[in-house]
């Protein structure tokens, strides 16, 4: 395994999703390269920040103690109870109240999980991690000095899903380079611009990545803030695009001219 492949592999490596062969490479890599060992151990550092932050909370106080009140008033009317058919009523009122109590908490679990693993928030809080890293240089390109249609090319040879990069189209924009990353277990094509100096991350992920975000089809254009930065997520011949940046709309000189109109949401204001 090259230093290309490696650092390919490290999110999925961190978050302990690559297999015992591939995990096995990988490590016999790091233990002989410093370099990747050192952006390895980046990441991992990074993974252990996140992860009190993003596990999923338990039931709410309020909630378990309405619950444990419910529950004991049901028990002191079972032993009010003088008849055999008002206790045996009560008794299955305890167990519907038990069964609704552990429902309540495996539906916030399960709430927890899926906005964990699918929704927008997740995504967009995947995207600026990547988007911060790429521009300190944390994670260095793969390619550079080649124009966005050479690097469309070289992503094609390497990844399993269609990648169309458009052209230069203003003066004031600049292609940087680019690299294979991965948002959350998701492996996406990262490309890094300049426009008016500013940089702007661009995603380009596989479209059932894309389904699982779970957007309306409408308006086209999904314009978010997410700590502070600006967020365009939309799909186009099947395959989903993001940009991530600190100059809003004037990202989308990226892909788009300055005199075309974008079908966006009505409150670009919209946080996470």
């Amino acid at each position: 395994m090259d230093c290309s492949a490696a650092k390919s592999k490290f999110f999925a490596y961190v978050d302990g999703e690559l297999g015992r062969e591939q995990e096995g490479a990988l490590e016999s890599h790091l233990a002989a390269c410093t370099v990747c060992r050192r952006l390895a151990d980046l990441e991992l550092a990074f993974r252990e920040a996140y992860v009190e932050r993003l596990r999923p909370d338990p039931a709410p106080e309020r909630v378990r103690e309405r619950v444990g009140i419910l529950l004991k008033d049901l028990v002191d009317r079972q032993l009010r109870a003088r008849r055999s058919r008002w206790t045996r009523a009560l008794a299955g009122t305890i167990a519907a109240a038990v069964l609704l109590a552990i429902g309540m908490a495996a539906g916030l679990f399960i709430d927890s999980w899926v906005e964990g693993r699918n929704s927008v928030g997740t995504f967009a809080e995947a995207a600026v991690e990547q988007h911060q890293k790429l521009v300190r240089g944390v994670l260095p390109p793969d390619i550079t000095g080649v124009s966005p249609k050479g690097a469309e090319e070289w992503f094609r040879n390497r990844l399993a899903f269609n990648i169309n990069l458009p052209e230069l189209r203003n003066e004031s924009l600049t292609f940087l380079g680019g690299r294979i990353s991965h948002l959350r277990d998701v492996e996406v094509a990262a490309l890094e611009y300049q426009v008016d100096q500013k940089h702007v991350s661009l995603f380009i992920i596989p479209e059932d990545a894309y389904e699982r975000l779970r957007l309306q089809q409408k308006p086209k254009f999904k314009v978010l803030n997410h700590r502070g930065y600006d967020l365009i997520i939309w799909r186009s011949h099947g395959t989903g695009y993001a940009l991530v940046s600190e100059i809003g709309g004037r990202s989308c000189l990226v892909c788009h001219s300055p005199e075309e109109k974008l079908d966006v949401i009505s409150d670009a204001s919209a946080h996470l």
